[in-house]
């Protein structure tokens, strides 16, 4: 581990580290993993039974803004529907898109409720994935053109949608994403090309451009951890991710000092380059906990070795483990009939409860009487299903239940009643 001394031997020529003592540190803020267990206590209406609202409404502001970083998790995509989303902490289902808005805007409501809220400077919400490879899919990774996708619904469909809703309320918040962007090469973190696609593609969909400054919203955090030399990263990929792209401001994590000296190495790469520095957005913090460093040195030890004062520190939060229950219910069951049989199909819960679901529960009914009951196991579960050996002509309504290690969630709403039809289809060759 290198002491900020050591740090101070990558700082690019022309930088002088008394700018940033001069400037003093900013104030702390606070950062949030958002959890799978948030979705069923931070609907549209929630307030204090959401930890997301108490967090925005109790947390110190100072005059000056500052910023909170909500860490929704790794990018996926629902299997069965390909709605895109994140997989929440403690989770391993995909939570769409939709769903970390309305969680964010209950982040927004409890900061209209606290008395320290500042009207003077904007505060900056980011709502941040990540580059981590997701559990929630088959393979457990998206491939570039499905990150790309991703990146580019990240503005449309959260960042901005959020936005339009913070612009509405009396105390704003600027929205910006956030990418916790790991160079890593332990197998859970997706390569620097992989990575571009999502940052790219998200860049060319907000338009927005640096500074980065409270007053323009869109932009883009990179709140990760460098670490050189891992496979699939280069000092370019990560300059690109972290700068180079319109939108990029990095927020390195300095959990020790050792993070000090990578970081500044881009800008020695810079140098080298004929590219432009880096100039650090701000500084996440463990401030602390499991032997890292203070906030304040974290934000003191890059100041020092960079010669920059960054305008925002945060401390990353962890709530403490979860125990798991058992997941939502499946949603938009739909069944259609054929020649003496149905398709039953559904959507996964929007929270697992912590723990994957392994199997669906299919209930059917004919009138109020139990005419079957099928249960489909796999890896992933499946979301769809062929019955058979029902009676054509009988009526029948589908209900679906999710289950994981806990137990069984409640069934979900009823499929519309079908008939399975007692006709076979017949195929003709039209003549080509």
């Amino acid at each position: 581990m290198l002491s900020a001394v050591a740090a101070l031997a990558v700082m690019p020529s022309g930088v002088q580290p008394a700018a940033a003592a001069a400037a003093g540190p900013p104030a702390i803020t606070s950062s949030f993993y958002v959890y799978g267990s948030f979705v069923d206590v931070c609907g549209l209406d929630a307030t204090t039974e959401c930890p997301l609202y108490n967090y925005a409404a109790s947390q110190a502001l100072a005059p000056a803004g500052g910023m909170t970083i909500l860490d929704f998790g790794a990018p996926c995509f629902e299997p069965a529907t390909l709605a895109l989303g994140t997989q929440l902490f403690n989770s391993q289902s995909c939570t769409p898109d939709s769903t970390v808005v309305i969680l964010a805007q209950a982040w927004l409501r409890g900061y209209q409720t606290n008395p320290k809220r500042s009207a003077a400077q904007p505060y900056v919400l980011v709502v941040g994935t990540s580059n981590s490879l997701t559990a929630s899919l088959p393979g457990n990774a998206m491939t570039a053109a499905e990150m790309a996708r991703h990146g580019e619904a990240w503005f449309k469909s959260v960042v901005d949608p959020t936005e339009a809703v913070a612009q509405s309320l009396p105390s704003h918040a600027t929205i910006w994403a956030g990418n916790d962007i790991e160079q890593s090469s332990d197998g859970n973190w997706y390569d620097g090309a992989t990575t571009s696609a999502w940052v790219d593609a998200y860049a060319a969909a907000s338009g927005a451009t640096k500074p980065c400054v409270p007053t323009r919203s869109g932009l883009l955090v990179d709140y990760g951890d460098y670490v050189p030399n891992r496979p699939g990263w280069s000092p370019a990929a990560v300059y690109h991710v972290a700068w180079q792209a319109a939108p990029a401001c990095p927020m390195p994590e300095i959990y020790y000092t050792v993070n000090v000296a990578e970081w500044l190495s881009l800008n020695s790469y810079a140098e080298g380059a004929g590219l432009p520095q880096l100039h650090f957005t701000g500084v996440l913090s463990e401030d602390g906990a499991a032997g890292t460093l203070s906030s304040l040195a974290a934000w003191n030890a890059l100041g020092a070795a960079s010669g920059q004062a960054a305008p925002y520190l945060s401390v990353i939060g962890e709530t403490g483990p979860i125990p798991p229950e058992v997941p939502d219910a499946p949603s938009a069951v739909t069944a259609s009939s054929g020649p003496g049989l149905v398709n039953v199909s559904w959507s996964a819960p929007a929270w697992d409860g912590g723990a994957a679901v392994t199997s669906y529960t299919i209930t059917v009914y004919e009138g109020s009487n139990l005419a079957q009951l099928v249960i489909l196991s796999a890896f992933p579960a499946p979301e769809k299903a062929v019955l058979a050996g029902l009676a054509e002509g009988a009526s029948y309504t589908f209900y679906v239940s999710a289950n994981n290690r806990v137990g069984t969630s409640p069934k979900s709403l009823p499929s519309r009643t079908v008939e399975p039809s007692a006709l076979v289809p017949s195929h003709r060759t039209t003549p080509g």
